[in-house]
């Protein structure tokens, strides 16, 4: 089924997104972080594949790419479509990898560490599959800043690492994490992805309580 209205793009820290109308819940029947794929209508029009933002109690935001922006006027309503489906296939649709095949068992993470900034989701997913960060990054086709949950989520399921289909959200407040997940923290105005395992943050910032947002569990023995 394909769920058509009008809205405006705006922009939230440095992302940008547009704010579906109706409680998603309600009228699709799914929740969680829902792969859909997107028509806008405008110069050109365009269409891309994404995961579905959760807001909490239905309401829900279309995440859009900056060159996407940059194509459309910002200050107008346009057109938008979108119609639910099986899974992305952006980056994983030509994965030699599955569940039940995965890259590796995690048993044991050895830490990794980057030179550049703006690479952590990338260096979680490196810790989980023992490859190199700019493996991932080739895969992933995200460089600095570019590793949003949605991208996230489709190389975790390229590489076949199991994981929970939505966010936990804690909102600082205190939680028994699971034994592995990638926490979301709240850093300054940016969101920073740090990997947990067995007790221990794999990464070279104090991860606290009260800075976490939410975390994705990952599935291992």
């Amino acid at each position: 089924m394909i769920y058509t209205f009008a809205e405006k793009i705006f922009k939230e820290g440095n992302r940008y997104f547009i704010k579906i109308p109706f409680n998603v819940w309600e009228e699709c029947g799914q929740k969680g972080l829902i792969p859909v794929r997107v028509f806008i209508e405008g110069t050109g029009g365009c269409a891309f594949e994404c995961r579905l933002v959760p807001k909490g109690e239905g309401n829900y935001y279309i995440p859009i790419l900056k060159n996407i922006v940059n194509q459309i006027p910002c200050d107008d309503e346009i057109n938008i479509s979108f119609e639910i489906i099986n899974g992305l296939s952006r980056i994983n649709h030509d994965s030699p990898y599955s569940k039940e095949n995965p890259i590796r068992k995690i048993d044991n993470i050895q830490a990794v560490t980057y030179p550049k900034d703006g690479y952590c989701g990338q260096i979680c997913v490196a810790m989980l599959t023992g490859l190199s960060v700019d493996e991932v990054v080739d895969v992933m086709q995200a460089k600095a800043w570019q590793c949003s949950l949605s991208k996230l989520l489709e190389t975790l399921d390229y590489y076949g690492i199991s994981h929970s289909d939505k966010i936990i959200y804690t909102k600082g407040k205190e939680f028994v994490p699971p034994k592995c997940c990638i926490v979301n923290v709240k850093d300054g105005q940016i969101s920073h992805l740090s990997l947990y395992y067995k007790g221990q943050y794999f990464d070279t910032k104090h991860i606290d309580f009260h800075d976490i947002i939410g975390y994705i569990e990952i599935v291992v023995e």
